[in-house]
């Protein structure tokens, strides 16, 4: 790895500089969705507390959080939700950008892990660990990426830019999907009542959490914007 990024130091060194590459409709298509997502994963933070104890297939649906696919388990193993809703509600939200991730692995290559390296000194870390992973398991790192403690858009972006074909790489991202949907669903269906109590006090203090959450945010954001600036 490291003989690599000499190589293309050097490579941009003695290279006439390339002119930048004009934003096209398929820049917009992939990195477009990646973007919105970041905003509304934010922005829909009240919806989780809002309706956890209500309806939490339709919160799984709109949102796919962990919570909510345990609430959704319990909701079925008492009898009150549909167990089939409660394990494909959360798929098409879990799934939404990976192949955003898939394609811009594909389209833009060791571009886009240099871009960020550069923004943040831990991706460095991460897509050292990711790349390990990647070519020594290859397809199945897609399958378990849910689990492996990496960022799972690292094994997506290598998917593409190892030019999996995209077939492949979708079956494994949606077996791996409902395994770990599965699994937060089973966790609630063996918690039963007591999952759904759960679910129930929490909405009954929702708007409380909600502004709990947002503070906790707001503070994260703050201090994770003085930290970067301190590193660089």
């Amino acid at each position: 790895m490291a003989a690599m990024e000499h190589d293309l130091t050097v490579g941009a060194a003695v290279a006439p500089p390339t002119p930048p590459r004009r934003i096209g409709w398929q820049d917009v298509l992939i990195v477009g969705p990646i973007i919105a997502n970041s905003i509304y994963y934010y922005a829909g933070l009240p919806l989780n507390a809002l309706l956890l104890g209500t309806h939490p297939i339709l919160l799984s649906l709109i949102r796919g959080s962990t919570v909510a696919m345990i609430a959704s388990g319990g909701f079925a193993s008492v009898g009150r939700a549909p167990l089939i809703l409660a394990l494909l509600a959360p798929v098409p939200i879990s799934m939404i950008t990976d192949p955003c991730y898939f394609y811009a692995g594909r389209r833009y290559g060791r571009g886009i892990v240099h871009y960020l390296e550069r923004t943040d000194p831990r991706w460095r870390r991460r897509l050292a660990r990711g790349e390990r992973f990647f070519k020594r398991w290859g397809v199945w790192t897609v399958v378990f990426a849910p689990f492996i403690p990496v960022p799972s858009a690292l094994f997506y972006l290598a998917a593409g830019e190892a030019g999996m074909r995209f077939i492949i790489f979708i079956l494994a991202d949606l077996a791996g999907t409902l395994m770990y949907v599965g699994l937060w669903v089973g966790a609630g269906w063996i918690a039963g009542q007591h999952a759904v109590d759960v679910a129930q006090t929490i909405t009954h203090y929702g708007w409380w959490i909600v502004g709990g959450t947002l503070l906790l945010v707001t503070a994260w954001a703050v201090w994770s914007s003085r930290r970067s600036r301190q590193v660089t």
